[in-house]
């Protein structure tokens, strides 16, 4: 599917709640896609990306994600991610993707955030670990490959089942 060029890319910031688009084209995939029970559901609430569900281990499940749509090559003058975040107690990883097939390697950065309060992450893209299929590589992401980036995503898959909530703020790229 093709999308038109998301104002997040080209200006390299995405402020939900405050652009137009709002949470246009974001989804959440869960385990439930290979037969696992999590679920999750992303909306706009209070000038926020709130995405909240069930993280369940049964069936093989164990992992909930929302991710941006799709679009390459417009971050290549980036080499930090910076993100206001908070939530329930638990670990979260902030993703980048460079293909849209589900077994190739991921990049991420793991967080933990606060109920009360939101906090400032950043990360430089030299510190986001590659992955496949959620197990660590040992390699870190190739900031040469910043314009191969594609899509932007949250995952918790942390082993701790039960009910979460996490707000975003924003997201920006510098």
């Amino acid at each position: 599917m093709n999308y038109p060029t998301l104002n997040w890319l080209v200006a390299c910031v995405f402020s939900f709640g405050s652009q137009e688009e709002g949470l246009e084209g974001w989804a959440t995939v869960d385990d439930r896609v290979m037969g696992g029970e999590s679920k999750s559901k992303v909306m706009a609430m209070d000038a926020a990306l709130h995405w909240e569900g069930d993280l369940s281990l049964e069936s093989n499940g164990g992992f909930v994600s929302v991710r941006s749509p799709w679009n390459r090559g417009q971050l290549d003058k980036s080499s930090k991610v910076v993100m206001k975040a908070r939530g329930s107690k638990g670990v979260y990883a902030m993703r980048l993707a460079t293909s849209q097939v589900y077994y190739e390697p991921t990049h991420q950065a793991f967080f933990e955030v606060d109920e009360t309060s939101w906090t400032t992450f950043s990360w430089s893209l030299s510190e986001f670990e590659t992955t496949v299929l959620g197990r660590a590589t040992g390699e870190s992401f190739d900031v040469a490959n910043v314009d191969a980036v594609g899509r932007i995503g949250i995952m918790k898959n942390d082993g701790n089942p039960g009910p979460f909530w996490l707000e975003v703020d924003f997201i920006r790229f510098e």
